[in-house]
């Protein structure tokens, strides 16, 4: 009879002794440290949630402020391009000068850079 034993059945056996004895020293804290990863996990992914519903929402109102803008500036730009035919019309109808039609402009130019 030979006591020969298998190489990889002695490590195996090594191995679940020392798992064994990893399980009785640290088996708690092993549990309580998975417990706590979960926890900050969780934390973590309700942030990411909470972040990405920030960011759209912030997304939507620049979107939406932007269209107003926009809005008022075409209303603006309309409003002035009005004020200037009523006073190209004016100038026309009183046959003034050309100085008069650049204050005009002039003053116009004004109004849009403000």
């Amino acid at each position: 009879m030979s006591d020969k034993k298998n190489p990889e059945e002695d490590k195996q056996q090594v191995d679940s002794r020392i798992a064994a004895v990893r399980d009785l020293i640290f088996g708690e804290n092993i549990q309580q440290y998975n417990t706590e990863f979960e926890d900050v996990f969780n934390r973590i992914k309700a942030l990411e949630d909470n972040t990405e519903k920030k960011i759209s929402n912030s997304v939507t109102d620049l979107e939406n402020k932007l269209a107003d803008l926009e809005s008022l500036m075409e209303h603006k730009i309309a409003d002035l391009n009005d004020d200037l035919d009523k006073k190209i019309a004016d100038l026309e109808d009183e046959k003034t000068d050309r100085r008069k039609l650049g204050k005009a402009l002039e003053k116009i130019a004004q109004m849009l850079q403000e």
